[in-house]
């Protein structure tokens, strides 16, 4: 198989540039392009999460939020695959009320807040349908096999629950009554583990092709496949 190196230019503003900006082609996973407007407002919605300033950020940074982009579309492969239920519409719209009230007092500044960040409703909605979808399904294909020993839950309450309570200064809790989050805790942190872990498989398996900041893309394949460059 030959693969072509080639050169992309690639700049994402933050602020929504659409009436002037010319999409393009920034990477592909698998044949399946991914545009320059995706990554843009990939990285607005993860400002507007993050409470941060809607600004350009260094090619880095930028690169970054194209990864984790990539590992999004990796995963919806995935689950399309399997045709893994979607969230109802019902639960979405609870937690589009959650993130309201967490983000802006009244109607008026959350539609300010959507305008500062270049997003409509819909955007957010689309996203945080995407989330829960991926979050249940990583659940469900981990968690199961999954085992948290009595052990380590004690280790989490004594290394990282007291101290942290004690620097808050309040009273420490009894393990019988943090076990079950703390068991929560460790389960959800073994199932960030095998996901990443998952993802890197995935990574070997697809053909990803990523622009690098110094111009030339990075081609990302199968291993077995070797590259050619002329």
């Amino acid at each position: 198989m030959r693969i072509w190196l080639s050169c992309v230019v690639w700049v994402v503003f933050a602020a929504p540039l659409r009436a002037e900006t010319i999409d393009r082609i920034v990477a592909t996973v698998n044949g399946r392009p991914v545009m320059q407007s995706e990554l843009a407002e990939q990285l607005r919605f993860e400002q507007f999460l993050a409470a941060k300033p809607a600004q350009m950020v260094p090619a880095s940074e930028q690169r970054a939020v194209l990864q984790r982009l990539v590992d999004q579309i990796l995963l919806e492969e995935q689950m399309d695959s399997v045709k893994f239920i979607h969230p109802s519409a019902d639960q979405v719209n609870h937690r589009m009320q959650e993130v309201r009230q967490q983000f802006a007092r009244d109607d008026g500044s959350w539609q300010q807040l959507l305008s500062r960040y270049g997003l409509t409703e819909a955007d957010v909605s689309e996203h945080i349908a995407l989330e829960m979808r991926t979050l249940h399904f990583a659940d469900v294909r981990f968690r199961p096999a999954i085992r948290v020993d009595s052990h380590a839950i004690e280790t989490y309450y004594r290394e990282q629950l007291l101290p942290k309570m004690k620097a808050a200064g309040s009273d420490p809790l009894p393990l019988k009554q943090a076990q079950a989050q703390i068991q929560e805790i460790l389960v959800q942190q073994q199932i960030n583990e095998l996901l990443e872990n998952w993802l890197k498989v995935l990574r070997t398996q697809t053909e990803i092709r990523l622009p690098i900041p110094s111009g030339a893309a990075a081609i990302m394949r199968p291993a077995h496949q070797a590259a050619e460059v002329r």
